[in-house]
């Protein structure tokens, strides 16, 4: 199901698809590049994101469409840190 929001409402605008095409271009040219999660080569017309840091700041580089995607159901279904108390 689509998320609601058009692409530059969810953060995907002007300035990130620019980013984009030049990993793109980048790629292309060299063939492959390491995923920015698990280090793994991504090559020329394989699936990838742009992965950004998870507050949405700043861009890690190209992942793997799974290393990317699988990262933020990780983080939601991960349990809340514990919080200790000191007395």
């Amino acid at each position: 199901m689509p998320k609601p929001g058009t692409t530059t409402d969810r953060g995907y605008g002007p300035e990130h698809r620019a980013l984009r095409d030049d990993w793109a271009r980048e790629l292309k040219k060299v063939g492959s590049l390491p995923c920015a999660r698990c280090g793994q080569p991504i090559h020329h017309g394989d699936n990838w994101d742009l992965g950004h840091t998870d507050d949405r700041t700043a861009y890690h580089g190209p992942e793997h469409q799974r290393c990317n995607r699988a990262d933020g159901g990780r983080r939601r279904h991960r349990p809340p840190t514990p919080v200790r108390r000191t007395l």
